[in-house]
């Protein structure tokens, strides 16, 4: 009987530990999921600012 209990308490401290690990790597994977979407938004931005100007450039040369 208290090896019964011993691995029930032992099974419950797994199921604990897998959920907290499954919400923190849920909550990192949050977290760069917004830290990638920011870097893509300023690459996007400084691209787009890089192309501009050298389209102006080219149009004031001819």
């Amino acid at each position: 009987m208290i090896k019964m209990q011993k691995l029930n308490l032992i099974e419950l401290y797994e199921m604990q530990r897998y959920k907290k690990e499954k919400e923190y790597y849920q909550k990192e994977n949050e977290r760069l999921r917004e830290f990638s979407l920011e870097l893509f938004k300023e690459g996007f931005r400084l691209g787009f600012k890089k192309g501009y100007s050298e389209a102006m450039e080219k149009a004031v040369k001819e």
